[in-house]
């Protein structure tokens, strides 16, 4: 007699159970501008917690910049311009606002213009074959030198704040100002911080910066797509116009969080390349979504 045996598996089912998830939405709007009239550092603070709940992650998943900060101000824009020998002239003047590097050339050239009329000197910029531009200036003595000044000039050359040149037998004296070395953006990034948010995590940020922050987000000032070029051929990077930008982040940074620690008062921080971010101005702000959310 044979018999069969059948062998049944058994089904077990799971639930899966997706985590609760609340928005702490900060707006740099929201501070008290008697007390804190720049968004580059503030507190936020409230009689009662901003956040009470049994979460033990932060999420940084959106970040908005509304950036109306001038790229140029005037300090960085002051120029003071000199010539000496037969024909000695000094003035000075002062740029400020948004420019791309075509503009500021621009510009440039027409205040040097304006302002040595009665001498006869002619400025003029150049598109450079190859990319790029330089500046001119015709109508000079051989022989006489000529200086400009301005922090700008950095910006266009990375050679330094000051330029001089002698001008030669046709009276023509040439600055070059080539494409690889202009960056007139305001920042190369920018670093969101707000220790009272990142202290409660063992694990930290590391950078090879000499200076290493513990950040919420990092704002690269550059696009993702391929920048346009101004008429000298010259990319027009972020921040060279006003920009409302906003970025997802995913994934988001998760910063581990206690849940017997309610969120109460805060300060955030922006930090560039430099340190703590000082050309910004009352009408720039930014916006964030935190989310927290329990294991």
């Amino acid at each position: 007699m044979i018999y069969y045996m059948e062998f049944v598996a058994n089904e077990r089912t799971s639930t899966i159970r997706y985590p609760s998830i609340a928005n702490l939405m900060i707006d740099s709007a929201d501070r008290t501008e008697s007390n804190f009239p720049l968004c580059n550092d503030f507190q936020i603070t409230k009689k009662n917690s901003l956040l009470n709940g049994f979460f033990t992650r932060v999420g940084a998943t959106e970040v908005v910049f509304e950036w109306n900060t001038p790229n140029v101000t005037a300090a960085e824009g002051s120029f003071s311009y000199t010539t000496t020998g037969t024909l000695p002239y000094t003035t000075n003047f002062s740029l400020a606002g948004f420019f791309t590097v075509a503009d500021a050339l621009n510009d440039m050239v027409l205040n040097l213009n304006a302002s040595t009329a009665s001498t006869g000197l002619t400025w003029a910029a150049n598109q450079r074959i190859g990319g790029g531009a330089y500046l001119s200036v015709t109508g000079g003595v051989n022989g006489n030198t000529l200086t400009l000044v301005s922090p700008l000039i950095n910006k266009l050359t990375s050679v330094g704040d000051t330029i001089t040149g002698t001008f030669g037998l046709t009276g023509t004296l040439y600055f070059q100002i080539y494409i690889g070395n202009s960056d007139l953006r305001p920042a190369r990034y920018i670093d969101i911080v707000c220790n009272q948010l990142t202290n409660n995590q063992s694990v930290k940020d590391a950078s090879t910066a000499p200076n290493v922050r513990d950040v919420l987000v990092r704002w690269y000032f550059d696009y993702d797509n391929q920048n346009p070029s101004d008429e000298y051929g010259f990319p027009i990077l972020m921040g060279y116009a006003p920009f409302y930008l906003r970025r997802l982040y995913n994934p988001p940074k998760q910063i581990q969080w206690q849940t017997n620690i309610p969120i109460g008062n805060l300060s955030f921080q922006l930090y560039n390349d430099s340190g703590l971010l000082q050309t910004v101005n009352t009408t720039t702000q930014f916006l964030l979504t935190l989310q927290v959310s329990e294991n």
